[in-house]
Order: structure tokens, then C-alpha cells, then sequence
């Protein structure tokens, strides 16, 4: 049951006098004992008002228990003293041993003992925190406390239990069948715990916040608070837009929640952080047509999870949540220099935000009329030149299922087009969708590819080696300006280059000739042209100087003996 109908079947419960032993029981965090403190302060029921709590967190044996209930006496007693009259005069005879404690009681020692089963007669009593006893602590004597008060001295007792942290589930069936009159189980909903989390702390990003605990179904009231506290401490008292605080917020709630495991079988940090880069899209790729197994089934659904947060990709601002969580701390001027980059962007991501509306609507929503979004696609092509080639590519995709949807995304795709030449490259375009099946349209890959050709045709090797050694990787514009390099294209690198790029494209070469098996399917016989080129100018009485150099860098790397034994492949 929600908190709302657990409440009101907890306070039928405690009213009817018979229900001496009754359970609260449900997930750690779900607010069990906030549950309690609320009807407690409600209830018109004098035992209820003037309960005695007691945690057996940490507990080894049943006096210990005692003590404990003994010495919350005395506050209660004070706000409810009708409540305790009758155990004054109860323990009269004891009152001179107990007095130095306190006015009606005295010092909680062994003795005091002997007076537990007076004072506790007709009590309300909660016990809390079972599941965290000591392992000293037996259920069996647990069990036996119970019901020797409650059959012999009227005790009521309410157990409230973390269902998901129950050891010992046998000893715990005994208990529920033997002890337990009444049990209700607590299912807190996500609104609920986050009504509670926000009532404690409160945030100007609330709504937010609410929406991304919602559907990440977080139940775990602490979970959700130390999720307020992280969003708070992150963003601080800043004024964003809609638009920004959809990019940030879910990132921080739902890495928050995956640091305090408020997620059930949630994803890691790695799956989140990896959302939507060339790895995750190779590894879907590759999986693709295969069964999935029950890993796969796993990470598919965590994609749905961020998907629904409309985590799309994952940059440096989910790497600095991370390091907070992880570490404590974070550089609060990294994180407003990635929100002012956000909001510089602002009009960008509102373009893709509104897009992203609309293809939701395209797919998600069998209600809405064709014409109605017609109309609303067309009310969004002059944001095209805003968005990227593949959210294009969708839009034109969807919009042609509808009746005269094509047209209207033909129209995004030129317009996108259009303003793709007036502007530079923002995309990589050495790479179509070949290698991932991101699908682009057509006419975008046509001018991918034109852009592609004269790219290659004016990248010279000492251009690819540069790239190489700035991306740690290449692409296949890369591998084919390196596959039809001669070797006259390399001696002119060589003999053109002034010293600060001569060293670094000498190091890197050299590198790759140590390692050209890696290579040879990429970049074909390049290396070997190369090392021809360096034989060559090696050769070159006009070139002694630069030749001699060539010379001992093959020295230093201990292959010099590669410039007189290693023939070259004929071109």
C-alpha cells in the first residue's frame, strides 16, 4: 500500500485494542518510522501519545532492551503523566533505589530490572531497527520478550521491520506467525518519498528534481534527500532555463541515486557515463542480431532509463558529478564554466529540446492527428540549421510515415544542407554510418562525402600525422590519404618541414614503423613508402645534412639495420 492508505489502515489498526503485536514492514528508506512519528502525533489514543521507542541497532541481549525502554521513561513520562501513575505507585517500594535518577524514577541499574515488567505494564511499546540487532541478540529471545508482555502484562508492541534486510527469513516466518497479530507493508511511491525529502530539504529545482526521482521510481526517502543535497550543492542559487536544467538535473539524480543504490539492479557509472559514445553504439552494433541474454536484457533496459531522462550522451559535466559523489569535492569554476557553455547554448539545445518533443510525439503518441503534426513540424523547420545531421535524419524518417510528411522532411534535410555549406564542419564527416548504422539521409552522406573528397584531396601525410598524434585515432579520410601517399609525398614532408614538426612527425612515424603490423590493414603499404623516402634522402648527396639526421634517429630507435636490408614493395 502507498503511504497515504498505509496510514489510514495503520490507524484502524492500533485502535482496535485486540492487535497487541502489529508489523510495519517495507524497504529500508521508504519512511516506516516517519510513518510512525506522524500517526503517533495524531492519535488520540493516551498508550499511543505516550509510546516508548526503543532501536534494537547494536542490542546483544533482552536487558539490554529493558535499559533501554527504562530510560526513555522518563521524558515520557513527563509530557503524558497521567500515562504513569499507576507505575509510580507500582514501584513504590522501589522508589528510594531509583530516585537518583529522577524525581519519580530512579538510576536505571541491574535492579531496576526487577521493576520493568510494572513499569512497562499496559505500554505501547515500538521496537525498531530488528534487522540491525546484534548477532548475540537471538529472534528467540526477541520472540519470547514480545509475547511474555503482551500475554502476561498488557504490552502492545508495534515491530517495524526492513523487509529487504531480514536475515534469518525462517526465524523471521516464526516471528510473523507465533508473535504478529496485524502486519502492513509500507510501499512508499515516488511522490510521496520526495514530498517528504523536500518538506526536510528544499530546493529552487524542485520541480525538476520531482520529475526525474518519479522516473527513476526512487522510494528511498534518504536516497532522495542526499539527491536534493547533491542538485543543491552542484548547481547552487542559480537561475536557469527549462531547457538547461533538463540537460543537468536527470544526470545528477540519476548518478546520485546509482551512488547510494537507490536504483534496483540500476546501472553503474560506466553504462551512464558510456550512454550514446562510439563504444556503446559499436557494442549495440555488434550484438544487434544475437539473442540476448540476460546481461543484454539488463542494459536495455537501463537504456530505456535514460532514455525516458533523455540522456542522450554523456560529457564532462556527468565525469564532474561523478568525481563528486565519488570524492566529495568538486571545482565549482569547472562546473559554471560547463553551465555558462550550456547556456550559451541555450538556443541550440531549446532547437533540439522542441525537436525532441515532436519525435516523441511521432512515435510515442497514437492520439495525436497527422495533421496536427504536420503543423507543428512545419512550425519548427527554421530551427533545422540548429540541429545535427542525425536528429534530421530521424525527423525525416518519421515525418515520412505520415500522408504528405515526406515533403515537410525533404524540406528539413535541404534546409539543414543549406546551412551546412554556408558554415564549417561541426560534424565528422571522414566517418559516414557505416560502422555503427547511425543512419543518415542520403543527401547528407552525399555531402559528407564531397566534403570528404576535397578534404582528402588537399591533406597532405604530415596532415594525418598531426591528427593522429592530436585524436589519439583516425578516420577513413585519414586511412586514405595515407593508403595513396607516394613515396614523393613523403619526401617532401621531409625535406619541408621546419624542426619543431619535423621532430614530432619523425617520432611518430618511426613509432608506427615499430609497430606496422598494426597498421598494414589501415594504412597499407604507407610506412614501407616511408622508410624509402628516408633511404632516398639518405641517398641524396644534396641532402647530407637532413640525411644524416634520418640516419640517426633510425640509430637511436635500433633500426638502423632497416634502412640498408628492407626492399620496398614495388608501387
Amino acid at each position: 500500500m502507498s503511504l497515504h492508505e498505509t496510514r489510514e489502515h495503520f490507524v484502524e489498526l492500533l485502535a482496535d485494542q485486540e492487535n497487541k503485536v502489529i508489523a510495519l514492514s517495507g524497504k529500508w528508506g521508504t519512511g516506516k518510522s516517519h510513518l510512525w512519528r506522524e500517526v503517533q502525533s495524531v492519535s488520540d489514543d493516551e498508550t499511543v501519545k505516550g509510546a516508548l521507542y526503543v532501536s534494537l541497532f547494536g542490542l546483544s541481549d533482552i536487558d539490554q532492551l529493558k535499559r533501554k525502554l527504562l530510560e526513555s521513561v522518563v521524558p515520557v513520562a513527563e509530557s503524558h503523566p497521567r500515562l504513569w501513575d499507576g507505575a509510580k505507585q507500582a514501584v513504590s517500594s522501589g522508589i528510594k533505589v531509583l530516585e537518583s535518577f529522577h524525581k519519580g524514577f530512579g538510576a536505571i541499574n541491574d535492579l531496576s530490572l526487577l521493576l520493568a515488567p510494572a513499569i512497562l505494564r499496559n505500554k505501547t511499546i515500538v521496537i525498531d531497527d530488528i534487522e540491525r540487532k546484534h548477532e548475540k541478540l537471538s529472534i528467540d529471545e526477541i520472540l519470547g520478550f514480545i509475547d511474555q508482555y503482551s500475554e502476561q502484562y498488557g504490552s502492545r508492541f508495534v515491530l517495524i521491520l526492513n523487509s529487504d534486510q531480514l536475515a534469518q527469513r525462517q526465524a523471521w516466518d516464526t516471528l510473523r506467525e507465533k508473535v504478529i497479530d496485524q502486519e502492513i507493508q509500507l510501499l512508499t511511491t515516488p511522490e510521496e518519498a520526495f514530498a517528504i525529502a523536500i518538506g526536510l530539504m528544499p530546493s529552487r529545482y524542485s520541480a525538476q528534481i520531482k520529475k526525474a526521482v518519479g522516473i527513476c521510481r526512487l522510494t528511498n526517502i534518504r536516497v532522495v534527500q542526499r539527491v536534493i543535497r547533491s542538485v543543491n550543492r552542484l548547481l547552487g542559487p542559480r537561475d536557469l532555463s527549462e531547457v538547461i536544467l533538463a540537460r543537468v538535473v536527470p544526470s545528477i539524480v540519476v548518478l546520485t541515486a546509482i551512488n547510494y543504490r537507490g536504483i534496483d539492479d540500476g546501472p553503474n557509472f560506466q553504462f551512464v557515463l558510456a550512454a550514446g559514445s562510439t563504444s556503446d553504439l559499436a557494442e549495440r552494433v555488434t550484438n544487434k542480431d544475437k539473442a540476448p541474454d540476460a546481461n543484454e536484457k539488463r542494459k536495455a533496459r537501463w537504456r530505456l532509463l535514460l532514455q525516458e531522462l533523455s540522456i542522450g550522451r554523456c560529457d564532462e559535466f556527468e565525469a564532474l558529478v561523478v568525481q563528486f559523489l565519488e570524492s566529495g569535492q568538486f571545482d565549482a569554476s569547472k562546473v559554471t564554466a560547463i553551465v555558462d557553455r550550456y547556456v550559451a547554448e541555450t538556443v541550440r539545445m531549446e532547437a533540439h529540446h522542441r525537436v525532441g518533443q515532436l519525435l516523441e510525439r511521432l512515435f510515442w503518441d497514437p492520439r495525436a492527428e497527422d495533421a496536427e503534426l504536420i503543423t507543428e513540424a512545419n512550425g519548427l523547420l527554421s530551427l533545422a540549421n540548429l540541429l545535427d545531421p542525425y536528429t534530421v535524419t530521424d525527423l525525416d524518417r518519421n515525418l515520412a510515415q505520415l500522408p504528405d510528411g515526406s515533403a515537410v522532411g525533404s524540406r528539413f534535410v535541404q534546409a539543414w544542407i543549406t546551412s551546412f555549406r554556408e558554415r564549417p564542419p561541426e560534424h565528422d564527416v571522414s566517418n559516414d554510418d557505416s560502422l555503427y548504422h547511425r543512419p543518415l539521409h542520403p543527401d547528407i552522406k552525399s555531402e559528407f562525402a564531397a566534403i570528404k573528397a576535397r578534404a582528402q584531396s588537399k591533406a597532405t601525410v604530415f596532415d594525418v600525422c598531426m591528427h593522429i598524434i592530436n585524436n589519439s585515432g583516425w578516420g577513413a579520410m585519414q586511412e586514405a590519404v595515407m593508403k595513396n601517399a607516394t613515396v614523393e609525398d613523403f619526401e617532401s614532408a621531409l625535406k619541408g618541414l621546419e624542426m619543431d614538426d619535423f621532430r614530432r612527425f619523425m617520432r611518430r612515424m618511426l613509432e608506427m614503423w615499430l609497430q606496422r603490423q598494426q597498421y598494414e590493414s589501415h594504412f597499407g603499404s604507407a610506412l614501407d613508402r616511408f622508410v624509402e623516402a628516408c633511404k632516398n634522402i639518405i641517398g641524396d648527396p644534396h641532402s647530407a645534412r637532413l640525411g644524416t639526421l634520418i640516419k640517426r634517429l633510425f640509430e637511436d630507435a635500433g633500426i638502423e639495420a632497416d634502412l640498408l636490408t628492407y626492399a620496398a614493395p614495388e608501387q
